[in-house]
């Protein structure tokens, strides 16, 4: 006999992606409709798991829109007539601490529960197919609760231990560890005796085997923001007795990355070869932010090339760390006779007296704006 749990964390309903301009509402959906599908999966008739745990942060706010609220309601009701019962705790972006939580007055029907101690606790034990499961969820509140794991113990008897934190694990490289975060570590992990350990905080997948205990971050079902790249999956964990396996379903709409243009070994030598190779990572489902790197031997202007090809993509970024500085083009136009080159001699005269290597980016941009400019068509009539 098995118990299988679908594992979900960091959904982060309601998110808003201003920079992302007329396409952000159309994100934010997306983020909504990853939580519907995993809800509709997980009361489907096949019956793929037994119950859902939500580790934290399901709401981007303590204080969502009331139409999302009763859209996530009406997701719980539907685990409700499933008889699939849901546990969650909040998080750090939807604490119950705050006067105004969500968890204060979000409904939850029968079957479904919040566990809102802020220490962690032993919540209900079920019982699955002749299996209990123990339950166990703290919310997130760092002035109770500084490490959650340290002062851990299971209770009584029972077939599977299974905890619900929100909470950093100290040795991922990726983390800043702070006090606030709700740190644990893998020794805690392991002397918790909690065979599964439903992880929130982080947004990308991680799996951690300490002795008799698996602890997992199941990431983020749609990427919130760089960084969350590539493919996103649904988590479903199967607990059977002395084991502990994990599956992953692609599950992301869309898909962020982050990709890099060297201008030597791309050989980018003008402005449409560029466009070409910024292109070739377009997609109607990418997000991508392109950086620009190494010595430019032509001006341009980043945020004209992404106007020209933005509609190829779902959203497109371009982060420009490139340099001009070819000595024979500069000297070139600073010796016409021209308003071009009287902008060149001042530029590079401000270029020549910068102090701080602030204002050497300063010139520097300066000077390459201005130079794509002149070279904008729309100048010429």
């Amino acid at each position: 006999m098995s118990v299988r749990i679908l594992h979900l964390a960091d959904l982060h309903l309601g998110a808003a992606f201003p920079s992302m301009g007329e396409r952000g509402p159309e994100r934010t959906r997306d983020l909504l409709s990853a939580f519907q599908r995993a809800i509709e999966f997980a009361s489907s008739p096949e019956h793929p798991v037994d119950l859902v745990v939500i580790a934290g942060d399901l709401f981007d706010t303590h204080d969502p829109d009331e139409g999302l609220v009763f859209q996530v309601e009406s997701s719980f009701e539907r685990l409700s007539k499933a008889n699939v019962p849901a546990f969650l705790v909040p998080g750090t972006h939807d604490a119950y601490s705050y006067r105004r939580s969500v968890y204060r007055r979000l409904r939850l029907p029968e079957g479904s529960q919040l566990l809102a101690e802020p220490r962690l606790r032993p919540g209900p034990r079920i019982t699955i197919r002749g299996e209990t499961v123990q339950l166990y969820g703290i919310a997130y509140d760092p002035t109770v609760s500084a490490r959650p794991l340290s002062d851990f113990s299971r209770s009584g008897v029972a077939d599977h231990h299974v905890g619900i934190l929100h909470g950093a694990l100290q040795d991922s490289p990726t983390w800043k560890i702070r006090p606030s975060d709700l740190p644990i570590d893998r020794v805690e992990i392991d002397a918790s005796g909690l065979h599964y350990l439903a992880l929130g905080h982080y947004h990308n997948f991680v799996e951690v085997r300490e002795g008799g205990s698996v602890a997992v971050y199941p990431g983020t079902l749609e990427g919130k923001k760089f960084g969350e790249d590539g493919a996103r999956y649904l988590v479903v964990v199967t607990l059977a007795r002395g084991e502990v396996s994990i599956e992953r379903k692609p599950w992301n709409t869309r898909t962020l990355s982050q990709v890099a243009v060297d201008f030597l070994n791309a050989e980018v030598h003008d402005e449409s070869r560029l466009v070409d190779r910024i292109a070739s990572f377009a997609g109607e489902r990418e997000i991508v932010r392109v950086r620009l790197e190494g010595a430019a031997d032509f001006v341009f202007e980043p945020e004209r090339i992404a106007a020209r090809i933005r509609d190829r993509f779902f959203h497109l970024e371009i982060d420009d760390h490139t340099y001009l500085m070819d000595a024979a083009l500069l000297g070139q136009f600073r010796d016409e006779a021209t308003i071009r080159g009287a902008f060149v001699r001042r530029t590079l005269e401000r270029l020549s007296r910068a102090k701080t290597q602030e204002e050497k980016e300063t010139a520097t941009l300066a000077l390459r704006i201005g130079l794509a400019e002149f070279q904008n068509p729309r100048h010429a009539v």
